[in-house]
C-alpha cells in the first residue's frame, strides 16, 4: 500500500510541477494571434538656407507643434514594438499607419537678366522588423524586404536600409528676368527692378502600409517599426531661400498572426 501510495504523490507532484510550468510559460508568453501598439511622440527634421537675410528654422517647434524631438535624418528610430509568438510555420501581417507632416519654402529674388533657383524638399519612409531575443534583425517585412534604389516607393538612408515611402515631396521654384531696356528716340536707357516670388507648402496626412513576413520560424521576436525623415533646402543659382521640413507623429501598428497557403512564396 505505501508503494502505491508513493507512486501516485510522485505522479501528483509531476502533474502538479508541470501545470505549474505551463501556467508561468502563458503568463510570460505573448498571445500568438494578434497584438498592437502605438504611437504618440513627434518627430522631425528641418534643414534649409538663405542668402537674401530670411530667418531659417533651426527647430521643428517652429514649423510642426508640440514639443518634437529631432531624429537624424539618416537614420531609422523605433517609433512602435511589440512582443509577438510565432508558433508552428506561420506567417505576419503588419499594417502600420502613421501620420505625417511636410513643409517645404521656396523664395527667390531676381535681377533682371538672371535666374533663381530654390529647391526644397521632405520625405517620411518606414520599415518594419523582427528582433531576436538578443535584439538582432532576423527579419524585413515585406515588400520593403526587396526594395532597390529603382523602384517607385522605395527610399534609402545613407547606409543603404530602404523603407516604404510615406510621404515625400520636392518643390522646386525657378524664376528668370530678361533685361530691361527702353528705346526713346535715338537714345538707349536702361531700367532696373528686383522680382521676389516664393512659395509656401504645409501638408498633414495619414497612411497606412501592408507589410508582410511570409514563413516566419517558431519563436517569440520583438516586432518593431522604425521610421524615418528626409530633408532638406538648396539654392541651386542666384539668390534666394529654401526650407525643408518633415515629422511624423501619432501611429499605430496591428500585427495578426496567420496561416499562408503551403510553400507560399513571392
Amino acid at each position: 500500500m505505501r508503494k502505491y501510495w508513493f507512486v501516485f504523490s510522485l505522479c501528483l507532484c509531476v502533474c502538479l510541477l508541470t501545470l505549474n510550468a505551463v501556467s508561468a510559460f502563458a503568463q510570460g508568453t505573448p498571445s500568438s494571434k494578434a497584438t498592437a501598439a502605438i504611437n504618440t511622440s513627434v518627430s522631425c527634421v528641418v534643414k534649409g538656407t538663405s542668402n537674401i537675410g530670411e530667418t531659417v528654422p533651426i527647430d521643428c517647434k517652429d514649423i510642426f507643434s508640440g514639443d518634437a524631438v529631432n531624429v537624424t535624418p539618416d537614420n531609422f528610430a523605433e517609433i512602435m514594438k511589440t512582443t509577438v509568438k510565432v508558433s508552428n510555420s506561420q506567417s505576419l501581417f503588419v499594417s502600420p499607419s502613421l501620420v505625417t507632416g511636410l513643409y517645404t519654402n521656396t523664395k527667390t529674388k531676381t535681377s533682371p537678366g538672371t535666374t533663381s533657383i530654390a529647391t526644397a524638399l521632405g520625405s517620411v519612409y518606414m520599415r518594419a522588423v523582427l528582433k531576436d531575443s538578443a535584439g538582432n534583425v532576423v527579419k524585413i517585412g515585406y515588400p520593403v524586404a526587396v526594395c532597390t534604389s529603382d523602384i517607385l516607393g522605395c527610399q534609402s538612408d545613407a547606409n543603404n536600409h530602404f523603407g516604404v515611402i510615406l510621404d515625400s515631396r520636392v518643390q522646386t521654384l525657378s524664376q528668370s528676368l530678361s533685361d530691361c531696356v527702353v528705346n526713346v528716340g535715338t537714345t538707349t536707357g536702361t531700367c532696373t527692378f528686383d522680382s521676389t516670388i516664393g512659395l509656401i507648402l504645409q501638408t498633414t496626412s495619414a497612411h497606412t502600409f501592408n507589410l508582410i513576413f511570409p514563413n516566419v520560424g517558431v519563436g517569440v521576436y520583438t516586432l518593431s517599426v522604425q521610421a524615418a525623415v528626409k530633408a532638406d533646402g538648396m539654392i541651386g543659382a542666384g539668390s534666394g531661400t529654401a526650407i525643408g521640413a518633415a515629422a511624423f507623429g501619432l501611429g499605430s501598428v496591428t500585427v495578426d498572426s496567420v496561416r499562408l497557403v503551403h510553400d507560399f512564396s513571392f
